[in-house]
């Protein structure tokens, strides 16, 4: 099983050299790495040439266009794999990280689009471990995609049949927010999310990350309300279902086109504001349901 590994670079000279280094070490033997260099300014293309010139990786360079479109260009323009995986520039993953994922992925229907990700062990910039886990348990549906990201995409693995279709997605002409959450929502839609509760990688905070380890629980919803309180709440989970709606409407089942559209199109009408709310679609366990639900009626869905 061929799988390319897909790797956003910018300013990542302090720890690029270690994650490539996990990436080489993988047990699974055809394993090709394409990585686009986001416009860094420090010596991250040097060390990307040292390896291209040994043969061990392909890499280009391009203007800045920030983490999101960045990935999403290479999603668009690497070659044909079996699967594809996402990778940060400044993580360093088990050795048998892509074996365990393209393992699990090879049980389930291989005719539709898959996607497989896993929980991680949070660590300092030194990879001393502060959290064993990070991912919260959530239905792994489509309704439930719109609404958030459950792991970070550096743990993303996926089939071709979900690359083709996420390639349908233009990010110029829509716009993108996040990659990976983009990702996880198109493949939901149209086939099955796979969650791996084990970790095998070390997710490396170090103040500089363009995404971080998300606050959870309680402390999660603290986190929200300031910013709420603080005008920084956006009604980005509206924009990018309508972006959805008019990519991919089309296609959908009835039943997810129906979810997309409530979720797109609540602060338009009352009627569907209330069905939101009620939609049995989206319900799930605990006081983020709630906040759900606060959320929509104060229009910051």
């Amino acid at each position: 099983m061929k799988v390319t590994v897909l790797l956003s670079s910018y300013n990542g000279e302090k720890y690029i050299e270690e994650q490539l280094n996990s990436i080489f070490n993988q047990t699974l033997s055809d394993v090709s790495i394409l990585v686009r260099d986001d416009g860094s300014k420090d010596g991250t293309t040097e060390i990307l040439e040292g390896f291209a010139q040994q043969g061990k990786l392909c890499w280009y360079s391009g203007e800045n266009l920030g983490c999101a479109k960045s990935f999403w260009h290479l999603l668009c323009n690497c070659d044909d794999a079996d699967y594809y995986a996402f990778c940060d520039q400044d993580d360093v993953w088990d050795s048998d990280k892509l074996e365990i994922a393209v393992n699990m992925l090879e049980l389930e229907d291989k005719n539709i689009p898959l996607l497989y990700f896993s929980d991680v062990r949070v660590t300092d910039s030194v990879l001393n471990v502060t959290s064993e886990h990070m991912v919260e348990k959530m239905p792994l549906t489509y309704p439930h995609s719109l609404i958030k990201n459950i792991a970070p995409g550096c743990t993303y693995v996926f089939n071709h049949k979900a690359r083709e279709l996420m390639k349908k997605y233009d990010c110029d002409r829509y716009g993108i927010d996040i990659h990976d959450w983009t990702a996880y929502k198109i493949t939901t839609c149209f086939g099955k999310a796979v969650f791996d509760s084990s970790t095998h990688m070390s997710y490396r905070q170090h103040g500089n990350n363009e995404i971080g380890a998300s606050k959870k629980g309680f402390a999660e919803l603290v986190s929200a309300a300031k910013r709420f309180m603080n005008g920084k709440m956006t009604n980005s989970r509206e924009i990018n279902a309508k972006r959805l709606e008019e990519c991919y409407g089309g296609m959908m089942s009835e039943e997810n086109l129906h979810c997309t559209q409530l979720m797109a199109h609540y602060r338009e009408d009352r009627k569907i504001k209330v069905e939101l709310m009620k939609c049995r679609s989206f319900k799930f366990d605990g006081l983020k349901y709630l906040y759900f639900k606060i959320l929509i009626l104060l229009n910051k869905m």
